[in-house]
């Protein structure tokens, strides 16, 4: 094989061709002259002597030319490669492998269109990767529950995401693009935020701060945070925005604070009441018999009302670990009922209230937890009368089908706005309308009258209008 010859040089081979057709040469002009002067005719054939020379010199340059031939096109094609600004690996071509040169030639341009060929393989998967992971940051991106604003040095807007659009009422991301951050965000809040806002954007270190969107707490609370990306004070670079909707955490803090105001209220009052009474038994020894009695019966009453407020107070933790459990067993309803309304009737007389009690007949026993669903229906029938005023009219209705039980309790009480209405059953949420703030109540009981009813498979829903009256209906499943 051509392979496994032995290896010269160009300059080798060159040097030796070169000298071969010169000492040939040289050797044929001397001979021949010698020959020609010892008969005495140099002078006429000198000019065959001159040619036989030169004619083995030029048959020596067509075979140099030969040898070189191959490298000559091996330099062409290199020195157009080089000259090439895109440097295309295409361009060169393999030569006829009838020399060892040729052969390591075409040899060397496999290897390197084979090396191409797996490099441009591995750019094109690097660049689908790349692309494939680049699609999955920017819906990580765009998913995203906080709004997120990537701005250059001049406070304008780079990048987005859906959220933030969302956050400022706005349909389109990409017509947010090269507006002022600071501009766009004090559209959406108080005077006072605005200040925190521009505060906020002429720092340079890292900043939190809150913006309500009006005075009216539910109307939005944010929390915006500004970093900048390079911590060079000196010189300014791009930053990165956030926004946080914290409404319902704010409103539950206040509703947790206005919960703390109610329960020490609660617990203040009848603890108040039993001891004024208990002291006024203990010391006085010439009460009569009836005022005894009805000294008794309040403290009873107050206990009752303590142990009731307790209670809630564990059915609120239980839900708030979400631990709390029901025990399903067999209930006959009318009994249950029976006992809920006489424990409820009283309070409506008091606010001289007409009570109407309707019930479908033959009333079916269903699978229930008979403590917890007694204390659901006590809240609803106890909220009815509670947001009643004086004279008005509260009436409970029980129906039933063959799969479902019905407790619809409605009221000609103050009714619920709709604002406040989709909030009702959230914990410790109490409506700021002042004829509810100057009743006493914890903002629980219709929380646990909704879980109740969840983990008996039911539901609760509401309906109701501002001083027009509300109707609560409770739906559980017979079994």
């Amino acid at each position: 094989m051509i392979a496994a010859q032995s290896y010269r040089s160009l300059t080798q081979r060159l040097s030796e061709q070169y000298l071969l057709f010169g000492l040939a040469g040289l050797f044929c002009f001397t001979l021949t002259a010698v020959y020609l002067s010892w008969q005495g005719l140099f002078l006429t054939f000198s000019a065959a002597a001159v040619c036989v020379p030169l004619g083995l010199l030029l048959f020596g340059s067509f075979a140099v030319r030969r040898t070189s031939h191959w490298h000559e096109n091996i330099e062409r094609q290199l020195t157009q490669f080089a000259n090439n600004a895109n440097h295309s690996v295409a361009e060169l071509r393999p030569l006829p492998s009838v020399d060892p040169f040729a052969a390591g030639w075409n040899q060397l341009l496999a290897r390197v269109h084979e090396h191409s060929a797996w490099n441009g393989v591995e750019r094109r998967l690097s660049e689908a990767l790349h692309s494939q992971q680049a699609k999955q940051w920017e819906g990580v991106f765009q998913s995203l529950s906080e709004g997120i604003a990537i701005c250059g040095s001049d406070g304008k807007i780079i990048q987005l995401n859906r959220s933030f659009a969302t956050l400022v009422k706005k349909a389109e991301t990409k017509a947010l693009i090269g507006l002022y951050v600071t501009d766009l965000l004090s559209e959406h809040v108080d005077d006072a935020s605005r200040e925190r806002i521009a505060a906020l954007s002429a720092s340079h270190a890292t900043q939190v701060v809150e913006v309500n969107r009006s005075s009216d707490l539910s109307q939005g609370v944010w929390r915006v945070s500004r970093m900048m990306q390079s911590s060079d004070s000196s010189n300014p670079s791009d930053s990165i925005w956030t926004i946080r909707d914290i409404t319902q955490q704010k409103l539950a803090e206040k509703a947790r604070e206005q919960f703390v105001f109610t329960a020490t209220h609660e617990l203040r009052t009848p603890l108040a009441n039993i001891r004024a009474y208990a002291e006024t038994l203990s010391m006085a020894g010439d009460i009569p018999a009836e005022q005894q009695q009805e000294f008794y019966n309040t403290i009873n009453n107050e206990a009752t009302r303590l142990a009731r407020f307790v209670d809630e107070l564990l059915n609120i933790s239980q839900m708030e670990a979400g631990a709390i459990t029901i025990n399903k067993h067999e209930v006959q309803l009318d009994r249950l009922l029976d006992e809920i309304l006489a424990s409820q009737r009283p309070l409506s007389d008091e606010k001289n209230q007409s009570f109407d009690y309707s019930v479908a007949p033959k009333l079916p026993k269903i699978m229930a937890d008979k403590d917890k669903l007694a204390a659901a229906l006590t809240n609803l029938v106890g909220n009815a009368i509670k947001y009643t005023p004086e004279g008005g009219k509260v009436t409970v209705k029980v129906d039933a089908d063959a799969t479902r039980i019905l407790f619809t309790v409605e009221d000609s009480g103050i009714g619920i706005s709709a604002e406040d209405l989709p909030k009702l059953c959230s914990k410790f949420f109490r409506s700021s309308d002042t004829r509810v703030q100057a009743l006493v109540g914890s903002g629980l009981g219709l929380a646990f009258t909704q879980e109740v009813a969840r983990l008996h498979g039911g539901d609760i829903s509401i309906r109701s209008k501002l001083n027009q009256g509300s109707c609560f209906t409770l739906e559980l499943p017979i079994r």
